[in-house]
């Protein structure tokens, strides 16, 4: 099936979901699997986006993170498919831009290099790691370089093998699913 309509079944299947039971004993099940884990254990800093209505919460991610005293990094989109993480705390004001996604007010650039552990999203997932985004492929590019580790908290609605990957998509090295 085609990156496309895999996109919009991922949504669709992503906006049921956000209005049912299942949901929050899907997201309680993967969120205690990723606060066991060693991924999160170790990591002293994280790259994680702020999450949109339909997609895996993030807000008690970043809630847990800072309470721990770790340090949180969330992206921001830039021209030409880029983008960069910012370091934030519990008061930093966010916007919300035309894609309805937040992203921090302030600049404290965050570099690659400086974040242990990244929370890739993404709509659709293979078992290899392999995740579909909305498309404008901001996370291959800055996956590319990136050194640290990569994680992302799946849906069961969100695992499907019938596609393949593409040459420039960087596979996640932990998918936590419920």
């Amino acid at each position: 099936m085609e990156k496309q309509k895999l996109r919009q079944l991922a949504i669709t299947r992503l906006q049921r979901l956000a209005e049912s039971e299942e949901r929050s004993v899907q997201v309680d099940l993967i969120l205690t699997k990723l606060f066991k884990s060693d991924v999160w254990q170790t990591a002293a800093s994280i790259g994680v986006t702020m999450a949109t209505p339909f997609e895996f919460p993030t807000d008690s991610v970043i809630q847990q993170a800072l309470a721990a005293g770790k340090k949180v990094a969330v992206p921001k989109s830039l021209p030409q498919g880029k983008m960069v993480f910012h370091w934030i705390e519990a008061d930093t004001p966010f916007y919300t831009t035309r894609f309805g996604v937040k992203e921090p007010e302030i600049e404290a650039l965050a570099e690659p290099a400086e974040l242990d552990l990244l929370l890739v999203p993404g709509l659709v997932y293979n078992q290899a790691g392999y995740r579909i985004g909305f498309g404008g492929g901001y996370y291959d590019r800055y996956l590319a370089n990136y050194q640290g580790k990569t994680c992302s908290l799946v849906f069961a609605e969100q695992l499907m093998e019938d596609w393949q990957a593409e040459a420039f998509d960087q596979p996640i090295q932990q998918l936590f699913l419920a």
